[in-house]
């Protein structure tokens, strides 16, 4: 079964300082957590990992920014990782669907709006107008989990990353993008 992550960047102090996007983040996550998770990727590893830290491409979008596809390291301590079992097609129908969204804008509607719930905004409500769909990061990961089958069709996209955590919490297994096989570990 090929491996997919759903990473969620976990908020504190040190990611604080650097924007303050991500203390609107956190403020806007459900209280869950006392350290909401404020943003979220999908990673798809490729290939044989001969490296300490993992190698592959990941999906989302930061604020302000386009769908991305794109070659990845997972540095930062802050990211918490969680392993999906899926199938060869459900891998296949998720990395399909992000492709598919490739350079896309960003959901700004959708984001700010997002903690009052309005059900009709979701990322495709610009299609009505004649635009193609626009996301925030937890919506295009709802999406293409959703086309893979991996999420229900009735599950909500324009949630906090800190619900989708929750939602998956159970359902998956805590992981890291470490490939202990290439790390020394002394005692």
């Amino acid at each position: 079964m090929p491996s997919l992550y759903v990473c969620f960047l976990e908020n504190d102090e040190e990611i604080m300082e650097r924007h303050w996007l991500n203390s609107v983040a956190a403020y806007m996550a459900p209280s869950s957590s006392s350290k909401p998770k404020i943003h979220v990727e999908l990673f798809f590893p490729e290939g044989a990992q001969s490296d300490e830290v993992v190698s592959g491409k990941a999906c989302s979008i930061h604020y302000g920014g386009k769908v991305f596809l794109t070659k990845k390291n997972f540095s930062r301590k802050q990211w918490q990782f969680r392993t999906l079992n899926v199938t060869t097609n459900q891998h296949k129908k998720i990395k399909m669907f992000c492709e598919s969204h490739m350079g896309e804008s960003f959901n700004y509607l959708g984001y700010y709006l997002q903690p009052v719930k309005c059900k009709t905004l979701t990322p495709y409500h610009p299609q009505v107008l004649g635009f193609r769909p626009r996301w925030f990061c937890s919506e295009i990961c709802i999406e293409a989990l959703k086309a893979g089958g991996v999420l229900n069709e009735n599950t909500d996209a324009s949630i906090h990353p800190q619900k989708l955590f929750d939602i998956l919490e159970e359902s998956t297994t805590m992981d890291c993008v470490r490939n202990y096989d290439q790390l020394d570990i002394q005692f």
